[in-house]
Order: C-alpha cells, then structure tokens, then sequence
C-alpha cells in the first residue's frame, strides 16, 4: 500500500493513474486474472444470482474473467449504462461479447437491453482509479458511480477491483461519496471494517 498522505483528489488521482500506466500490459493481464480469480472465491460471488461488472477502460482491471466464471455458472450478467439525463448509471442484462460504444470511451449494453432494479443486483464489482482499506473509492470525477452506488439495494456486496499500486492510505472523502464494502486485488481481498 502507498505511504500517499491525504492529497487533493485531483492531483492523487493523476498520480495513481500514471502508476497503473506503468504496470506493462502483460503485467496487467496476469494481475487482472489474479483478481478474478480471488473474486471467484468470494462467498459474495457463489451467492450472487446477479452479477454487474463493467468493461475495462484503459488500464483498468479486467473483471473478463469473472464474466467468463459468472456466464459459465448460470449467473446474470449485468453492465453500466449511462441514460441522458441520470447522473447514477444503470444496469443492464447483457453478455461481455454484445456489448456497444457508449458515451465517454466505454462500451455498455446496447439500446432495448433489459434494464435491472437495483435492488436485483447481488455483487456490484466496481472500477476506480485508487481504494483505501476503509472502502473510499477515487474515481474519474464525474460521480456516476457514488450516485450508482447509493441507489443500490442493502444487500448488494459492492467489491472495487484494483492493482496494488492503486491502493493509497487514505482517499479523501466528500459528502456524496459511498463507501465500498470491500477491495480485491491481485494479493489480497481488503474489507472494510464494520
């Protein structure tokens, strides 16, 4: 874990990016697949009906291989739609390969796909740029996912996905932040303390 003290979220956030930058992309596939693999043995994920991941946006994790395990086990996959005018994304029933350009770089379920309550989502895997081990999530800025997030039903499990190198001390913390309920890396599965 970085020794990164409390920084403007803005400039922890360029700093954390460029480290993941520099994790070679074979790197990050080897460390991605880490990391599905400790989702797969999550008890989250074995009780989960409901999975909603995301598609892989530049050096992000890769949850593909948690798509793959999910699809392959009867499990429903859903992932991120923006809808014009909503500032919380929602989730929608979709395959990995039928997915389509969304707007801001990222692919999503295409027009006429099943959208989901989100109280139906039981594990909520969720990208980022740098996590804390008190379950802060510094994301790209926008706040789609804190308000996708607070929407969500009590009982979903919600996980960020991240590279070690992602990890910092502590994440600053504004009001409209939610907090995750756990971290999965390639060496570890962090969860917030209750």
């Amino acid at each position: 874990m970085s020794t990164t003290t409390l920084k403007p979220k803005g400039l922890l956030r360029e700093e954390l990016v460029a480290a993941r930058l520099r994790l070679a992309p074979e790197t990050r596939a080897a460390r991605s697949a880490r990391i599905a693999a400790r989702v797969l043995a999550l008890d989250a994920f074995e009780r989960a009906g409901t999975v909603a991941l995301y598609a892989a946006l530049g050096a992000e994790v890769d949850p593909a291989g948690v798509a793959a395990e999910a699809a392959a086990r009867g499990k429903r996959l859903a992932y991120p739609r923006f809808i014009l005018g909503e500032h919380a994304l929602r989730f929608a029933r979709c395959e990995p390969g039928a997915l389509v350009p969304g707007p801001h770089r990222t692919l999503e379920p295409p027009p006429g796909a099943e959208l989901l309550d989100p109280g139906a989502l039981d594990l909520v895997l969720v990208p980022g740029v740098g996590f804390d081990a008190a379950g802060r999530r510094l994301g790209r800025g926008r706040g789609h996912y804190d308000a996708t997030l607070a929407a969500l039903g009590p009982a979903a499990v919600k996980l960020g996905l991240a590279f070690e190198v992602q990890l910092v001390a502590a994440v600053p913390e504004e009001a409209h932040d939610v907090a995750l309920d756990g971290v999965v890396t390639e060496a570890r599965v962090l969860w917030r303390p209750r």
